[in-house]
């Protein structure tokens, strides 16, 4: 079945720009649907728009019609419902008034409690097709310009390649340089992947993933977690702009549903890798134009601690305020709250009871220095090098552990009634050898 689509317009005819937030390495921009407030993931990887809700209660959607969605990762698909007609606004510079949506649970996917901040969908290919995007990573500022707009002052130090689409996903040639043998076929421009780089080990029988490498969770598809490899290469060129030492992971052949796949296609372009640079896509007349930004030089670094961490709901804590005072005509103190003045006579304080984030331990790489100091699977997160993780975000919280080899991390931990505390120094996995 086919439906009516309509296409994104800027709200004035002239570049439009709007902030987005950068969350471990993911484009998270603001979309109202029907004026409702939403946050969504960008990513070019995904053809349509997807919102990740309960159908029973998407009542504000328009049109509503079942379906079965299908994406890489799954075979069999998840049900879902199709709703058209909506009124979409993306970062309040760019409207479609006849926006198709597919509705799924978002149970399914799991992103929020894996980036730490709520994600309500995906923002795809027909966002991207209606004009050109420039990304500026650096500034957190997404640009999008009117049709026809002529926008070669705007990358005149920028490198021009040539894209191709397939399915409405954009993909360039590139290069990957394993030991001393070449290997070259399509790779997908994929915003949504995290990793730097990402090839398929299966469809390429001239491919030896060679030690070291380590064997850990690698991302989320329909269908659940996907497991695979990781570890480093000598290079990838991508037109003439060389990666050295990048880090690779390798998705086994059962996490991923390859029927859809781009003829000659071996692998990804992960967002760990587009956002070292200025970027502007040009999907009509399939031209990328990339310019090195400040963070090209910068190691890729690997999770060295080994954990997994997931953002797993919200606790009650109760939290010690102290109150302000003044001395009363008496000679006494005297606090006053909620419309109720009461006398203090020693200690001055009161208890607070707030919502903070609780954090889970969610995975341990084998012989990680994680998993030889203890650290074990389902462990509450409580502190991290002595910050109480209240106070941090799930990014920060792992932006620790993707130091440097040597520095030391301590941990405290909650496991059941007990309360343990953990401290280990972070080794690479997988140096290049």
């Amino acid at each position: 079945m086919s439906y009516a689509q309509g296409f994104f317009t800027i709200t004035e005819n002239k570049p439009q720009s709007f902030k987005f937030e950068m969350v471990n390495h993911l484009v998270l921009v603001p979309v109202t649907i029907n004026g409702v407030e939403f946050s969504f993931l960008m990513d070019t990887g995904v053809k349509e728009t997807i919102l990740f809700a309960n159908t029973d209660d998407s009542v504000y959607l328009h049109n509503q019609q079942k379906i079965l969605f299908q994406g890489i990762g799954m075979e069999e698909g998840v049900e879902g419902v199709i709703s058209n007609g909506n009124i979409v606004n993306v970062g309040g510079v760019a409207v479609d008034s006849l926006h198709g949506l597919y509705v799924v649970q978002g149970d399914d996917l799991d992103l929020s409690s894996r980036v730490g901040v709520g994600i309500n969908g995906i923002l795809g290919s027909r966002f991207f097709k209606s004009f050109p995007i420039k990304i500026d990573y650096n500034r957190s500022r997404l640009t999008v310009y009117p049709p026809g707009y002529d926008y070669s002052r705007e990358v005149r130090r920028y490198q021009e390649m040539p894209i191709e689409l397939y399915n409405d996903r954009p993909y360039m040639d590139g290069r990957v340089l394993v030991d001393n043998e070449w290997i070259e076929g399509k790779m997908l421009i994929d915003m949504g992947n995290t990793d730097p780089f990402l090839l398929f080990e299966f469809l390429l029988p001239e491919l030896d993933i060679r030690e070291p490498y380590v064997e850990e969770y690698i991302g989320q598809g329909f269908n659940g977690p996907i497991y695979g490899k990781r570890n480093r290469i000598r290079r990838v060129s991508l037109n003439g702009i060389d990666f050295d030492y990048p880090i690779v992971a390798y998705p086994d052949s059962n996490s991923v549903y390859i029927a859809r796949f781009a003829p000659g296609r071996i692998g990804s372009i992960g967002n760990q890798s587009l956002e070292r640079f200025f970027v502007l896509m040009d999907y009509k007349n399939e031209r990328l134009y990339l310019r090195k930004n400040k963070q090209f030089g910068k190691p890729f670094l690997l999770n060295m601690a080994g954990i997994g961490v997931k953002h797993d709901g919200l606790i009650w804590t109760k939290e010690v305020v102290k109150i302000p005072i003044t001395r009363s005509d008496t000679g006494g103190y005297l606090e006053e709250e909620r419309g109720i003045t009461f006398y203090i006579a020693n200690d001055h304080f009161q208890y607070s009871f707030v919502l903070k984030p609780l954090y889970k331990i969610e995975g341990v790489r084998k012989d990680s220095p994680a998993a030889l100091a203890g650290v074990k699977d389902g462990d509450i997160l409580l502190r991290v090098n002595g910050v109480h993780t209240d106070n941090l975000t799930l990014a920060k919280i792992l932006s620790r552990f993707h130091a440097k080899p040597g520095d030391e991390v301590r941990l405290q931990l909650q496991r059941g009634e007990e309360k343990l505390r953990i401290r280990f120094r972070l080794t690479d996995p997988v140096p290049y050898r």
